[in-house]
């Protein structure tokens, strides 16, 4: 089977930069191992001088589109993008294209496909997508874009179960299923990974921007003043007055320290040495650093609403609570050596049979077949 699949950030991903790497970047890197492993060929659409810029033979198609820094800014989208995305889809024939992400691009796959008559499935990459909340952050033609793409879609993935009420109640007769990330990465061993006396700190990874709630982490560290944390992370180009603000009081804490952006090759070392994964979002959908963590056999401690379909409290996989009971949770766990290491083996495990990108591929493969028909 021939699977084509659109980003512009896995480039970056692929070259390990320290440009902004969205997550559906690293999701899609897990899905193209496992598909690879079984035998698919994957195809992604991308910009024009990714492959040279990557420098080195992939074991995929990295199809180029057009150069993002070239045309008028929306005139362009008519006389470069949509016509380069066509010719690329048209040539690299596929059986099924999935997008992800609620954007204007949803719209123009959706279109492609039913041009091309190719089945057409969107996968969901973060709870917003499946509320209101997505119009806060798309202009208006892209809220109507993704709203046809949605419509016009074969099918849709989901990765946890608040997505899929949320969808199915206004698709109720298209099909719909929930697969949970993959993850391609190395999964250490209980043996191996770093015990509890020698991991110093609690760990924060993610952009610094709204979405993250860098207010409650400031919260947090403050009411545990003896407690260090370590933030890693950079400033999205738009950061807004509160997160920009919360940043240099953070910088102010003894406490806090700033490690900067981690390539994702240094990402498994600086979990490693954490006694646990803080996550303080005001929402996501299913955040890969939790399954990085799991994978250092680092215990993840995240409010509720953002625990996907409570796999860290029915798995003891950390603590989950509202955000005023946050702070304790991190407290309980840091001081907690017992809880820490039934918690961490609980990690190694879970993901071990849960998130291989075989597994996973396999589930999305079916899903394909069940909508062309194959089965």
């Amino acid at each position: 089977m021939k699977i084509l699949f659109i980003d512009f950030t896995l480039p970056y991903l692929l070259k390990d930069s320290n440009s902004r790497v969205g997550g559906w970047a690293v999701e899609l890197h897990a899905w193209i191992e496992g598909l690879n492993k079984l035998g698919h060929r994957v195809g992604v659409l991308t910009w024009k001088g990714a492959n040279n810029y990557v420098g080195r033979e992939l074991d995929f198609d990295l199809l180029e589109t057009f150069d993002p820094d070239k045309g008028i800014r929306v005139l362009k989208y008519f006389y470069t993008y949509i016509p380069s995305i066509y010719r690329q889809t048209k040539k690299f024939k596929p059986d099924a294209i999935i997008q992800a992400c609620a954007m204007l691009n949803t719209g123009i796959m959706s279109s492609v496909a039913v041009k091309l008559h190719v089945p057409f499935i969107y996968r969901v990459a973060n709870d917003m997508d499946t509320d209101e909340r997505y119009k806060a952050r798309l202009p208006k033609y892209a809220q109507i874009a993704y709203r046809y793409g949605l419509k016009k879609s074969n099918g849709i993935l989901c990765q946890n179960n608040y997505q899929y009420n949320n969808l199915k109640t206004i698709f109720q007769d298209k099909p719909m299923n929930t697969l949970m990330n993959p993850f391609a990465g190395e999964i250490i061993t209980f043996s191996s990974r770093s015990s509890f006396k020698k991991r110093k700190y609690i760990a924060w990874i993610g952009n610094f921007k709204s979405q993250k709630n860098i207010p409650l982490l400031y919260k947090i560290a403050l009411k545990l003043p003896d407690i260090q944390f370590k933030v890693a992370g950079m400033p999205v180009s738009n950061m807004d007055d509160e997160t920009a603000d919360t940043i240099n009081k953070l910088s102010l804490c003894r406490n806090v320290e700033f490690v900067g952006y981690l390539l994702r090759h240094d990402v498994p070392a600086f979990l490693s040495k954490s006694k646990a994964l803080l996550n303080t979002s005001h929402y996501e959908g299913f955040s890969n650093t939790f399954l990085e963590a799991f994978a250092s056999g680092t215990p993840v401690i995240a409010p509720t609403h953002v625990d996907p379909n409570q796999i860290i409290s029915i798995n003891d996989l950390g603590l989950a609570s509202s955000n005023d009971t946050l702070y304790l949770k991190v407290k309980k766990l840091f001081e907690d050596e017992i809880k820490f290491e039934n918690m961490s083996f609980n990690c190694i495990r879970y993901i071990s049979v849960n998130h291989d990108p075989v597994r996973c591929a396999k589930r999305m493969v079916d899903f394909i077949a069940e909508i062309k028909g194959y089965n």
